[in-house]
């Protein structure tokens, strides 16, 4: 089994088909849409949603407004966009812990019910890293030492309860390697420890460690995927160096309340899945470490379905607990 993989086609369908303008003038016009990102303003899912918002603002006239609405791993935004009214005017911006938080808390919505999917957008794929400084030059440097000295090195991460913590306990278990888990309330301060020397490793998001291992703050080791991140070509993966069952990205894409006429949310699958092509747009997301992978309609609530079976899976198996 695979972590996080989908074996879906990128097909949009027929949802696609629709143009714009009519839509629009079907359901929209003259009204606001309101993006509820459950994170706070300035992350990767903020700067996706704004970036698309102005996108299809700019070639359809229909206005977005951003509401960064934090808190409880997202739970806040999301239970806030499950209370509105599905006419079009509320959409939700949904990354893993919206999946997670559903599978490891009692949530007034479920994943799969509550919304109706747009799409899936855009991926940025997890990397494993230590400080530039560090006597571990390759993923098998800091394996071989962590078996040699069990429980000494350690690895950090967002979490308990991320993608990036269940990356980290997947390699623990099929390395046969102990490495003591540090759990971060978020990238930057993890970031710090490591370039401290205060934690051996890091595993997080490449959208979040971009920067640094740009500037030759962090020496990538590998990226946990089948194969090489564009963005960082010359970091082997996970798969090349015998690790075939782990696969870990964090994922985005929107949805809305469950109940939104056919008509609007064809809307937004066709400006959506159209906006994320736009190459002043990829130009932008490629810079934030954010990468275009258009999956809409039923098939991104099949993958969302497939997100739930997965992390109820991983998460008993490693007793993984939110705090």
């Amino acid at each position: 089994m695979r972590f996080s993989k989908f074996a879906a086609g990128a097909a949009i369908g027929a949802l696609c088909l629709l143009p714009a303008q009519a839509a629009l003038a079907q359901g929209l016009t003259g009204k606001t849409v309101h993006i509820i990102v459950p994170y706070t303003a300035g992350g990767a899912g903020d700067v996706l949603a704004r970036v698309l918002g102005q996108s299809i603002s700019d070639s359809t006239g229909l206005q977005f407004v951003v509401e960064d609405k934090p808190g409880a791993s997202s739970i806040v935004g999301s239970e806030h966009a499950a209370r509105a009214t599905p006419d079009g005017t509320t959409i939700l911006l949904i990354e893993n812990p919206f999946v997670l938080s559903a599978v490891l808390r009692p949530v007034h919505y479920d994943p799969v019910k509550t919304y109706d999917p747009i799409c899936y957008l855009a991926d940025t794929p997890a990397v494993i890293a230590v400080s530039n400084s560090s006597e571990y030059k390759t993923l098998a440097d800091l394996l071989k030492a962590a078996k040699a000295d069990p429980g000494k090195l350690s690895y950090g991460s967002t979490g308990p309860a991320s993608t990036v913590h269940i990356v980290g306990e997947l390699l623990k278990r099929d390395a046969g390697a102990d490495l003591t888990y540090v759990p971060f309330p978020g990238s930057p301060p993890a970031v710090q420890a490591v370039m401290g020397g205060h934690v051996t490793a890091l595993i997080a998001n490449y959208s979040d460690l971009k920067a640094q291992i740009d500037a030759g703050g962090l020496r990538a080791l590998a990226v946990p995927a089948a194969k090489r991140a564009e963005s960082l070509p010359g970091v082997p993966t996970l798969d090349e160096q015998g690790f075939k069952s782990i696969e870990g990205a964090v994922w985005f894409g929107f949805v809305a309340p469950a109940g939104v006429p056919k008509e609007i949310l064809a809307q937004f699958v066709s400006d959506f899945s159209a906006a994320i092509k736009v190459p002043e747009v990829k130009t932008k997301l490629a810079a934030q470490g954010l990468f275009p992978k258009v999956i809409c309609g039923e098939e991104f609530r099949t993958f969302i379905g497939a997100q739930v079976d997965l992390y109820k899976t991983l998460t008993k198996e490693f007793d993984i607990k939110m705090q």
